[in-house]
């Protein structure tokens, strides 16, 4: 057991509705009825020189129409400053696999994701090089999916976990999966929970610690 003033749930809406059930049934159904997607990141390098002719700008994106494997490449060198600077005789970018309602592509072992890549990038740019090194993560239901309507339910989750005092939830799910949406996710539940915090303390409802 740990006594706290406050709690910040920061977990996939899976696990948050587990946590929540007991206390807040209602935000716990929203939260179970959200869909996730499975996603594979690969990760290569490749000497600069090897890559002269790579397209401007900073990647681009695969309509399920197109029939490949990937479903985006992005071109690290180009979109991150110090990426680019970190490594001036190398040139790194990524491709994703998999997308909510497909996800077959996953099952294949990572040395096969390599190299599906490898092909759909020689199709899709003319990247002919092979890569330095590479890298497979993946990400198990690791994407929070946005239907119609959800913001309305983040709004019905949050409304009922106001309720309860010194609690807080915060993450992908509610405002954005990438990093800086998730930092501000997280920021603006410390934000309301020392609030509340703060408002319960001037009403003289803390607790007696004895001080």
């Amino acid at each position: 057991m740990l006594d706290a003033d406050a709690v910040l749930i920061a977990a996939p809406a899976p696990a948050a509705a587990r946590l929540l059930a007991a206390e807040s049934p209602v935000a716990a159904a929203e939260l179970s009825a959200v869909e996730y997607a499975s996603m594979a990141l690969v990760t290569m390098a490749f000497r600069r020189r090897d890559v002269l002719r790579m397209p401007k700008g900073t990647g681009f994106l695969v309509p399920p129409v197109d029939g490949r494997t990937i479903k985006a490449s992005t071109f690290s060198s180009h979109k991150w400053g110090w990426i680019d600077e970190a490594g001036p005789d190398t040139f790194v970018l990524r491709t994703s696999v998999g997308r909510h309602g497909d996800e077959a592509d996953l099952a294949w072992d990572d040395t096969d994701l390599v190299r599906l890549s490898r092909r759909d990038l020689g199709e899709a740019i003319g990247l002919s090089a092979a890569p330095v090194a590479a890298r497979v993560t993946r990400w198990d239901g690791g994407l929070p999916q946005y239907p119609v309507g959800h913001v309305e339910r983040v709004a019905r989750i949050r409304e009922q976990v106001g309720k309860l005092p010194g609690l807080a939830v915060c993450g992908a799910v509610y405002d954005g999966v990438g990093i800086p949406a998730c930092i501000a996710s997280a920021r603006k539940a410390a934000d309301e929970v020392l609030t509340s915090l703060a408002a319960t303390l001037a009403t003289g409802g803390a607790r007696d610690t004895g001080e």
